[in-house]
């Protein structure tokens, strides 16, 4: 499984719209294949610092969503919103077996 952290800092005046605009994201790669989880969290000190936490069967599934509508439709839309480029960590999950 991979994880994926996007840490997004958006524009104090835009958070509405940003959160307007993530919505259709969130539910439609919440329904991809090889999706498992997909949530949007909020760092608590910092009411404009957003964090997508994206769990992935593998990196073609991850691939797949990077080309969708909805993700490409996403980033379209929020590059105004954001005060600083994206931040983005692809993580590998530790099995023990």
């Amino acid at each position: 499984m991979l994880v994926i952290q996007a840490k997004l800092e958006v524009q104090e005046d835009k958070v509405a719209a940003f959160l307007k605009e993530v919505e259709p994201l969130v539910e439609a790669s919440r329904a991809e294949s090889g999706n498992i989880s997909y949530k949007l969290t909020c760092a608590v000190e910092n009411t404009t610092e957003f964090y997508m936490i994206e769990q992935w069967e593998d990196l073609a599934a991850i691939d797949a969503h990077n080309k969708s509508k909805h993700f490409q439709a996403f980033q379209a839309g929020v590059g105004s919103m954001l005060s600083a480029p994206p931040t983005i960590q692809v993580l590998s999950t530790l099995e023990r077996k």
